[in-house]
């Protein structure tokens, strides 16, 4: 009986072994149909998210929801990505057509203001990038096709606005041409590896505006595929700024100058530093070094000049050697001439040098004469003190500094970085016990997470168990229920840590944030219906955004954190989502969960994994 129970018990043994060990080795079958799996999933999501984009009140922010799901949709559907795409280029013309609205039922005294949100807030400038990123010819024609009225009259005076503009005047009209133009022959440069003849068009009806950076980088595409053209193309770009007075923009004279420095000491070619390499010839370059040498010898002797003549110096030398000897001179009438707060100026630029010593900077305050400049000082001041390793060197130059308040922020930057420092190099009781003696919580608090997080990547049983006595001791430093906004911060720190070393505790720990959160967007957006200035709201909805503007809502700052959540669990996260009691919370936290789950390739088994 004993030996038939012990057979059976083998057999049973064998059996379950053979089944884990068939288990934990998927066929292409089964990762084929979790990859299919993984994409419904994903493209679900992304059709709900485009479903409930009506419900959003702001074109800008239709626009917004169609651009991202069409960015997203792409690596799955081409086709549906280009429909979604232009979508949005009509919510960009509906929003174009009620800026045109508002500006002309404005007050003329707001008139200033829209003149400046207008090329801040340029959605086209976050949305049509994105477009370029899958299909440069597309984003060209929606370039064209989304071009607010304002913006095309712009473009066609832009000759005569610079002609008759000062140099150091703001003027809204030349930097939105400016833009344009930037945004032109970026796509264009896209579009110069399948299609280099449209792209020279597209060069040539820039340079009617002006010359972009960008230009160097499309004449290196086509020096690879037609070095005659590349070379005649250049010389165009150089007679451009021939014919320009640069003495009347700054705007010229500066991109004139790039291009000079890239003539002096041209940049490999991105990606590839054996290709061989576009340059303008001797005779562009020695064109181009006689023009700006001619404008700061002829132009106004203004600080600007003075500072582009410094810059400009060695590589004249080297091309216009006849010109140097009467640069100098006039070099020197310009420095006599400056009024003493430009040589002020001029000895305050050292510290923005990379090679200036935090000594250097601490001798520099005592001639500060007020309070901005002494704050720039401290900010570089801070960055170059946390490089320093020698402890008695940085509290020397602390001690140095007479505002108490400053003192201590310095030396907490410095305690700060010495805590990175050890954790790198293994040294985690001393890292702990430095974080211990910090008096800001909430660094407390990022350096516990930083610190656990690093050591739970090591994966070793005692490792983990570190990682976890941390993230407790981190936690047991933030408040139970989330009070202020502070509150949140510091939960949603450790939040971060959880989402890596513990789902659960994450999500329980985030749970309370998302009711603090409507409360918050709630209370924003009703204290925003009387502040019309407000730019987080407008019309009692959120500002959705791509990414480049910046949105003071916290929503917008947890955004990281909940994309952690959704790598973690996205499932579990899209669920956590419908909580959000306002449409545009929903929109906005649905489309970076996604946005940070697709970043990476996944495993194809990620989102069904820990159900």
């Amino acid at each position: 009986m004993g030996l038939r129970k012990l057979i059976h018990a083998s057999i049973t043994l064998v059996f379950v072994c053979a089944f884990a060990l068939g288990q934990s080795a998927p066929t292409d079958a089964d990762k084929e149909k979790a990859d299919k799996e993984l994409r419904d999933r994903v493209m679900q999501l992304l059709d709900k998210a485009v479903g409930e984009a009506v419900e959003l009140r702001l074109p800008q922010n239709r626009a917004i929801v169609y651009a991202l799901t069409a960015d997203m949709y792409w690596k799955f559907d081409a086709k549906r990505g280009r429909e979604l795409f232009q979508n949005s280029a009509s919510e960009i013309i509906a929003f174009n057509q009620e800026t045109e609205k508002e500006k002309r039922e404005s007050p003329a005294s707001n008139n200033a203001f829209f003149e400046i949100s207008d090329f801040r807030g340029d959605i086209r400038n976050e949305i049509l990038p994105l477009v370029a990123k899958h299909d440069a010819e597309l984003a060209l024609d929606m370039l064209v096709q989304t071009r607010p009225a304002r913006l095309s009259e712009a473009i066609a005076r832009s000759a005569e606005t610079k002609a008759s503009s000062d140099m150091l005047t703001y003027n809204p009209d030349r930097i939105r041409v400016s833009q344009e133009l930037a945004l032109e022959q970026q796509f264009a440069l896209l579009a110069a590896d399948e299609n280099p003849e449209r792209a020279i068009k597209l060069i040539r009806d820039s340079l009617s505006k002006g010359v972009s950076q960008n230009v160097l980088a499309l004449l290196q595409k086509l020096f690879r595929k037609d070095e005659k053209k590349a070379t005649d193309l250049a010389g165009e770009v150089i007679k451009k700024f021939v014919d320009t007075d640069l003495s009347k923009s700054n705007e010229d004279m500066q991109m004139a100058m790039m291009f000079l420095q890239f003539a002096f000491k041209p940049s490999a070619p991105m990606g590839n530093p054996k290709e061989k390499q576009f340059n303008f010839t001797e005779s562009q370059a020695k064109d181009l070094a006689a023009k700006i040498a001619n404008t700061l010898l002829n132009g106004p002797k203004t600080f600007a000049m003075t500072e582009t003549l410094s810059r400009a110096m060695p590589m004249l030398e080297k091309f216009v050697p006849d010109k140097v000897a009467m640069l100098k001179q006039r070099k020197a009438e310009n420095d006599a001439g400056l009024p003493p707060e430009f040589r002020r100026m001029q000895e305050q630029q050292k510290m923005y040098d990379p090679n200036s010593t935090p000594e250097d900077i601490i001798a520099q305050v005592p001639k500060m004469q007020n309070e901005f400049e002494r704050s720039m000082a401290y900010q570089v001041l801070s960055t170059k003190i946390g490089q320093i390793e020698d402890e008695a060197r940085a509290k020397k130059l602390i001690d140095q500094i007479p505002d108490e308040k400053v003192k201590t922020s310095l030396m907490e930057r410095f305690e700060s970085a010495r805590i990175d420092r050890n954790a790198v190099a293994g040294k985690i009781d001393d890292a702990r016990r430095t974080i211990a003696i910090l008096t800001n919580k909430r660094t407390r608090i990022q350096k516990l997470v930083n610190l656990a997080i690093q050591i739970h990547k090591k994966g070793g049983e005692k490792d983990i168990a570190t990682a976890v006595e941390l993230m407790t001791e981190a936690t047991a430093q933030t408040s139970e229920y989330p009070e202020t906004l502070e509150d949140m911060n510091e939960i949603m720190e450790v939040v971060r840590g959880y989402a890596i070393i513990d789902k659960e505790s994450a999500f329980r720990m985030f749970e309370p944030i998302v009711v603090r959160l409507n409360e918050h967007m709630q209370a924003s957006a009703t204290l925003a219906g009387f502040n019309p200035q407000n730019s987080n709201f407008k019309r009692g909805e959120l500002m959705l955004t791509v990414g480049s503007r910046t949105n003071l809502s916290p929503l917008v700052g947890f955004i990281p954190q909940m994309q952690m959540l959704g790598k973690a669990d996205l499932d579990r996260m899209m669920a956590v989502t419908e909580r959000f009691a306002r449409s545009d919370a929903r929109a906005v936290v649905r489309l970076y969960v996604l946005q940070g789950f697709l970043r990476e390739e996944k495993k194809p088994d990620a989102v069904a994994k820990d159900k």
